[in-house]
């Protein structure tokens, strides 16, 4: 049995992409392999309560420090491997009194930000970039790093990330029983014309007054409206909103439960996602397991992620996005193929995969280490005890 702590930096009850990455993952090792890994998830962060007693110039590094001193003071000997779930906090792999570490780099777009490869994002301040150069270095002395997409894995080496064990590209899942189901109406969803649709946050490479600019783009007679899903708009977004000419098309979506998406996937036109980069991007697949086709920029590893299943263009070319919107919403046959190529293409991401490549990893350290042979030993020992 190889035990392995999973490594938590998420701050408890808020919403966020981490969190789903840990469950999704010690679920699919506990569904797939419960007879060769025992999965405990590690918490390293601080609370909600810690945090909002903190003066806020000061939050991010009282977080910061309370992961790396919990990462230091973490009893290593009750497990065989040790995997931080965010290379973000990259820091505390070098913190963990250990040698056999994983890493999951979801993306380097800080990284990337501060070489200014992003016009217009932006800046980053002294202390971002030394805890971000910091926790480079961390997830490079770490025994093996996982990305997401062979683009990360790219992003990786293009800043010397070169770990002992290599880098190996392990997708992420989707969970497609949460966006299965009928068509929805427009009417269930509260419409009365199709509509594109778009999830994103406000941070900037999600480019989300992207999508106005293709509404505005796509020909007037066609009646389609826009709905953008995701927190409150900020200031920046609701201005380019207000001057676009087009508001009374626009639709914002405030934070929308799970439920309530799947209805929005279901019954959008196309989903529409004009990112600035991504280390992999959930929404296209979401939306692909929910009968949504999927307009796309090119931007990271989303060609890796979307493949032929959906209409990709040049990031930042808003009319050629603008006519692959329109050729959906005109063309049956070609709207029909798309949505089909859509089902086939999540099955290349069920979460069985996804265990069985960290598996993967995890008996690649344990060689390395010396302990691949033991940790054989041991599980065929507990096999034939629970056999008789």
């Amino acid at each position: 049995m190889i035990r392995v702590a999973l490594l938590d930096t998420t701050v408890p009850g808020e919403p966020g992409s981490m969190g789903r990455y840990r469950d999704q993952l010690a679920g699919a090792l506990a569904t797939y392999f419960s007879d060769e890994v025992e999965a405990s998830v590690k918490f390293l962060g601080c609370g909600r309560e810690t945090l909002d007693r903190t003066p806020n110039r000061l939050r991010m590094w009282r977080r910061h420090h309370h992961i790396w001193r919990a990462a230091r003071n973490l009893d290593v000997s009750k497990y065989d491997v040790v995997h931080l779930l965010d290379g973000s906090f990259g820091y505390a792999a070098g913190a963990v009194q250990s040698g056999r570490v994983v890493v999951t780099v979801h993306d380097v777009i800080p990284r990337l930000q501060m070489d200014g490869v992003f016009a217009g994002a932006p800046p980053v301040g002294r202390g971002a970039r030394w805890l971000i150069n910091r926790s480079l270095r961390g997830v490079g002395a770490s025994s093996v790093v996982c990305s997401d997409s062979q683009s990360t894995a790219e992003d990786l080496q293009r800043y010397a990330c070169r770990p002992a064990g290599g880098i190996r590209v392990v997708p992420l899942a989707i969970e497609t029983e949460l966006f299965e189901g009928p068509r929805e109406s427009l009417d269930a969803v509260g419409q009365q014309s199709p509509f594109l649709f778009h999830l994103g946050n406000n941070g900037f490479y999600k480019n989300r007054a992207g999508t106005i600019e293709i509404l505005k783009r796509i020909d007037k007679n066609i009646p389609v409206r826009l709905v953008l899903a995701g927190p409150t708009p900020d200031g920046a977004l609701r201005e380019v909103c207000s001057n676009s000419g087009i508001a009374n098309r626009i639709e914002f979506l405030i934070d929308p439960d799970q439920q309530t998406l799947s209805e929005y996937y279901r019954a959008a036109a196309a989903f529409l996602f004009p990112s600035l980069y991504e280390g992999f991007g959930w929404p296209p697949l979401e939306a692909m397991a929910a009968g949504c086709p999927v307009v796309s920029s090119d931007a990271g590893s989303l060609p890796e992620v979307i493949g032929d299943a959906g209409v990709i263009a040049s990031c930042g070319d808003y009319d050629a996005m603008a006519r692959g919107c329109e050729r959906l919403l005109m063309d049956e046959v070609f709207r029909d193929r798309m949505i089909q190529a859509g089902t086939e293409r999540v099955k290349q991401f069920s979460r069985k995969r996804l265990a069985e490549n960290m598996m993967g990893v995890y008996r690649a350290v344990l060689e390395r280490n010396g302990d691949g042979r033991k940790m054989a030993n041991r599980t065929t020992g507990r096999n034939r005890q629970e056999n008789g």
